[in-house]
């Protein structure tokens, strides 16, 4: 360990003598994690190319010892089992993400150091949260996030305090999810026999998503990052949804108040650069809702996030960099804790259709820009031969009028008006378990960019996304309403199996005898061309069928008298097997490409390949 007081410090007499016994308290813990303690003026911190953590003088004296031996002991806990930094996290705010991440960790991380130190639980006890304070114009993601990490200091009680309806709702959904997410932690016993398993779930699971990792690291480190990650899953499924309504809706909020006025817009920025987020913040949530049935404009909501990131990661910082706020000192409850529940299926809500579509705005107005400019007779005009009169004569239907003088009527050519395809399309989409992730995303963008291109052209469309059954998005003929978005924002959650109402059978992907269904509604629509696109990426996995259905399916829609033409497009890569079902397929669509891809394939078939 290295020296109790920070080098080249003037400290008195009395911090001189609580560092020494801090030292001796906390010297076990820091030799066995290779951890200095330094205690210097200023706020917690911890000094990563040193190996230091830096206590506050003036926490150690207000505080004494026992309390900072018991920061010292979580924060050497987070050093031996937190990574969740290391995996990648969907959340609106990746500060704000990790800032969760950190409330929900604390619980998991006080249970496991005081397992493997019995001795630090009265330190602990020194440092527990009773009761949090706020102000009246708190986020109410900060609020939540804050709950979550005093609850585990209050055995999951509830708490005293008033709360935001909305907040308490949170809490109340995500309790026994973030009860779980803190069991489940490595051993602490750090030697302890590693399962066989482990070096293969690890290769599978967690190697890939460490794009920076060059070499496997020790099995003992592959058991905690491996279980860091089954933690995470448990936080994506149960509580990262529930908290994402509060932060967006918090972003909303101050995003309304900015934009309802340019001085504000300017004092926000200005607060911003200057560090003083949390005032702006302040006097947005603690005004008057300017506009709560509209959502702010893009750039509002933009300078919105960073104000509200600025606050909360000053509430809720990163492990190792412990920030002294307001909080009250309290003894654990003397009650037992329960034993675990059967954690219950907890719905998420739909991801943000207004975010998702403007990161595809912009490919939607050129897109339907340029095909108008097509489609629209007023706009461009093109010549064709095979007229009786016209401006000039075609010479190659003149050639063939000397063989055959009954040709006269087809010698000129006009200046004519490009004909509009009167087409129908339909999209169907695999919404099974093999699309979660980045691939759920793009579906989700892909499919925002085909609706809102078509609807803007007034060209029909249907949408359905398919499980073991179809699952209605969009329906020929129906109005592009605040439902229909929502729907469709509610993909992700469709195919992580946590939609409200949804059909949630991610684990089936029934791709022929949903593929008939669907190309009913396609062909009893009245149009010229009828086009159906399938998105999918993995082997048929039905409940009901197998891949001889999908097969059967396939032929018999490719020699139907009605001419639909049927278009799959394999999202990401390894997804060549497409071709082995569908004639006319696109593999291997790399997914920040797919919704550009999809629009090029409704350019083509729109326009035709004689445009």
């Amino acid at each position: 360990m290295s020296e109790t007081l920070e080098p080249g410090a003037r400290p008195s007499a009395r911090t001189l003598a609580l560092a020494r016994e801090l030292g001796g308290l906390a010297v076990g813990l820091c030799l066995d994690a290779g951890i200095g303690l330094e205690v210097a003026p200023g706020g917690w911190s911890w000094d990563p190319i040193r190996r230091v953590i830096r206590v506050s003088a003036e926490g150690l004296e207000r505080r004494g010892p026992e309390y900072c031996a018991g920061i010292v002991a979580h924060e050497v806990g987070h050093y031996f089992i937190s990574r969740y930094t290391m995996l990648p996290l969907e959340f609106p705010s990746l500060r704000a993400g990790r800032s969760l991440l950190n409330a929900i960790e604390d619980p998991r991380v006080d249970r496991w150091i005081t397992s493997r130190y019995p001795g630090t639980r009265p330190w602990q006890n020194e440092a527990l949260v009773d009761e949090m304070t706020y102000q009246p114009d708190t986020p109410m993601f900060l609020r939540y996030c804050l709950e979550c990490a005093a609850e585990g200091d209050r055995n999951w009680r509830p708490s005293r305090n008033e709360l935001p309806p909305a907040v308490v709702e949170a809490l109340e959904q995500t309790r026994e999810a973030r009860r779980y997410y803190a069991h489940d932690a490595p051993p602490t016993d750090l030697d302890a026999p590693i399962d066989d398993e482990i070096p293969e779930r690890y290769r599978e699971e967690v190697w890939p998503l460490l794009a920076e990792a060059r070499w496997l690291p020790s099995r003992r480190e592959q058991r905690v990052q491996l279980s860091a990650y089954d933690a995470l899953q448990i936080a994506a499924e149960h509580i990262l949804g529930v908290a994402q309504q509060l932060y967006v809706e918090d972003q909303r909020r101050i995003g309304s108040w900015l934009a309802s006025s340019p001085s504000r817009a300017g004092r926000g920025r200005r607060l911003l650069e200057a560090g003083q987020a949390g005032q702006a913040v302040s006097e947005a949530l603690g005004s008057p809702d300017p506009d709560p049935d509209r959502s702010p404009p893009p750039w509002a909501r933009e300078l919105a996030g960073q104000l509200l990131d600025g606050v909360i990661d000053r509430r809720v910082p990163a492990p190792m960099v412990v920030h002294a706020g307001p909080r009250v000192r309290g003894r654990p409850w003397d009650r037992p804790v329960p034993p675990l529940p059967p954690l219950p299926r907890l719905w998420r809500p739909g991801s943000d259709y207004d975010l998702a579509y403007a990161e595809v705005a912009d490919q939607i107005d050129q897109l339907v820009q340029h095909l108008e400019e097509i489609l629209r007779p007023r706009r461009r005009l093109r010549e064709r031969g095979g007229h009786p009169t016209g401006r000039k004569v075609d010479l190659r239907r003149l050639m063939a009028f000397e063989a055959d003088p009954r040709r006269y009527d087809e010698l000129w050519v006009r200046a004519t008006i490009p004909d509009r395809r009167n087409a129908a399309i339909g999209l169907l989409v695999d919404l099974s378990g093999s699309m979660q992730g980045e691939k759920t995303r793009s579906a989700l963008l892909g499919t925002i960019l085909l609706a809102e291109t078509l609807h803007r052209l007034e060209v029909p469309f249907a949408i359905s996304g398919f499980q073991d059954v179809l699952i209605p998005l969009h329906a020929f003929g129906e109005p592009m309403t605040a439902t229909v978005r929502r729907r469709i924002a509610e993909i992700p959650q469709e195919v992580s199996g946590c939609r409200q109402g949804g059909n949630n059978q991610p684990g089936y992907n029934d791709d022929g005898p949903c593929l008939l269904e669907f190309s009913e509604s396609v062909l009893d629509h009245p149009a010229v061309d009828r086009i159906l696109i399938v998105v999918s990426d993995g082997m048929p996995e039905g409940r009901r069928s197998s891949s001889g259905d999908l097969h059967n399916a396939v032929s018999s829609l490719q020699s139907n008298a009605s001419g639909m033409r049927l278009i799959a497009l394999g999202l990401g890569p390894q997804t060549q097997h497409v071709r082995t079902f569908y004639p006319e397929s696109v593999a291997d669509v790399p997914l920040p490409k797919f919704a550009e891809t999809i629009g090029a394939l409704i350019e083509r078939v729109l326009i035709g390949p004689d445009a």
